[in-house]
């Protein structure tokens, strides 16, 4: 892949800079990339960048929903648990409370 630095005309299309992960547009006409000659960018190929989007976009539409069951199950889960502990603390034997054994 060729690289490109800030402050060079380039042609229209996707431009990554991993330095900072920030993706710069540029336009159909093309123009100048931001920055100095210390930041280095890659151009991003167009399929690329759609199939990229496309697989980020389904993990989002699968996870967050995911990741919402899990946290709201995990906390009803631990307060299920302390309520059923705390309402079953009365019937368990306790060993410090064991009648003494007379001889």
């Amino acid at each position: 892949m060729k690289r490109y630095h800030g402050h060079h005309r380039v042609e229209a299309g996707f431009y990554w800079t991993p330095a900072r992960w920030e993706i710069i547009t540029v336009p159909r006409e093309g123009g100048m990339l931001p920055g100095g000659e210390e930041i280095t960018y890659v151009r991003l190929p167009v399929t690329l960048v759609m199939l990229v989007g496309a697989m980020l976009g389904a993990a989002y539409v699968i996870f967050l929903p995911l990741i919402g069951f899990v946290i709201f199950f995990g906390f009803a889960g631990k307060k299920l648990l302390l309520l059923l502990g705390k309402a079953l603390r009365p019937m368990l034997p306790n060993p410090a409370r064991a009648p003494e054994e007379e001889d």
